[in-house]
């Protein structure tokens, strides 16, 4: 059985996003820290609406425009 790479830039991309989110990773912590109780509420929020079967129909895509256009780049 063969297991080489369908596409070995695609192994490179990824290997470079790990490094990327590891240079990150203090700021990330930091992040997680200062907002950990808003966090767990959201978490405990959207884990709620999904019991009670409240679910957005909106995409990623969705969000990603709002977000663009909030911040005027769309």
């Amino acid at each position: 059985m063969d297991t080489k790479a369908i596409n070995p830039n695609l192994d490179l991309l990824a290997s470079l996003a790990i490094e990327s989110d590891e240079l990150h990773q203090p700021e990330i912590d930091a992040f997680i820290a200062r907002n950990r109780d808003v966090l767990n509420e959201s978490i405990r929020q959207s884990l709620d609406e999904l019991e009670r079967g409240v679910v957005s129909q909106r995409t990623i895509q969705d969000i990603i425009a709002d977000g663009m256009r909030r911040h005027g780049q769309a």
